[in-house]
């Protein structure tokens, strides 16, 4: 699943996301960062893509960032 696709179906905006990875993870993403990784300007990093994972209940998954639509 795209993380674009996850924040949708979870109602979710990029600000409430970094809040939950914020207290869920105690990570802070740049919401400037987000914005491109949403958009796929840019793929996460190794650990970032980990976070990912886990605050989407493992939904978007590493590969997710590879794979075109």
């Amino acid at each position: 699943m795209k993380l674009k696709t996850y924040l949708q179906d979870n109602e979710l905006t990029q600000m409430r996301f970094i809040a939950k990875v914020k207290e869920e993870q105690d990570v802070q993403i740049p919401q400037g960062t987000l914005a491109k990784w949403i958009n796929g300007q840019r793929i996460p990093r190794k650990q970032d893509m980990l976070t990912i994972y886990k605050a989407t209940e493992y939904l978007v998954e590493p590969n997710d960032f590879y794979l075109g639509d």
